[in-house]
């Protein structure tokens, strides 16, 4: 705990890198054993970046006011809220991470039938889907930054009564 109380720190790059990755390697190895018994791979659709790409904008926006409100007055959004935030944007890029590894393993078991029509459409829309994930984990951390407050320069508060241009009191 710090001496202000607790703290929530952001997201490490390795944590997401390592989410990712993982994410990338069990969704091929799963669409690859799911082919091999016969399966077909799934076909996302214009739905499934749009979705994801409203949910990168509503999250954007929401980093936008917060930023422009704790510019304006530090004390002008409750505690509660701005760790909700926080909260918000942590799993935001948490969430865009996974889904992007997902749809890039897509990609990639895609890839290999490339010429067959179903492959290029799957290739295509995934590949629009990695990009709106992309932009989520963006907001998210943009979220995640927004919510920080600078540290106050505590040499200069004027609480001790020694450092006052007046001497100390009494």
């Amino acid at each position: 705990m710090s001496p202000h109380g607790p703290t929530v720190r952001p997201t490490r790059p390795g944590v997401l890198a390592l989410a990712g990755g993982g994410a990338t390697v069990v969704s091929a190895a799963a669409f690859v054993f799911w082919q091999d018994r016969g399966g077909s791979l799934p076909i996302p659709g214009w739905m499934s970046w749009v979705g994801v790409a409203l949910l990168a904008a509503g999250i954007g926006w929401l980093a936008r006011v917060t930023r422009r409100t704790l510019a304006a007055d530090r004390s002008a959004l409750d505690p509660a809220a701005a760790v909700t935030r926080i909260v918000l944007g942590k799993t935001s890029r948490l969430a865009g991470v996974l889904l992007l590894g997902v749809y890039a393993a897509l990609i990639v078991v895609a890839a290999r039938a490339w010429p067959a029509p179903l492959a290029i459409e799957r290739v295509i829309h995934a590949g629009l889907s990695v990009l709106a994930c992309g932009a989520w984990m963006l907001a998210g951390r943009s979220l995640e930054r927004a919510c920080r407050i600078p540290e106050d320069d505590d040499s200069s508060d004027g609480d001790d009564p020694a450092s006052s241009p007046d001497g100390p009191v009494g």
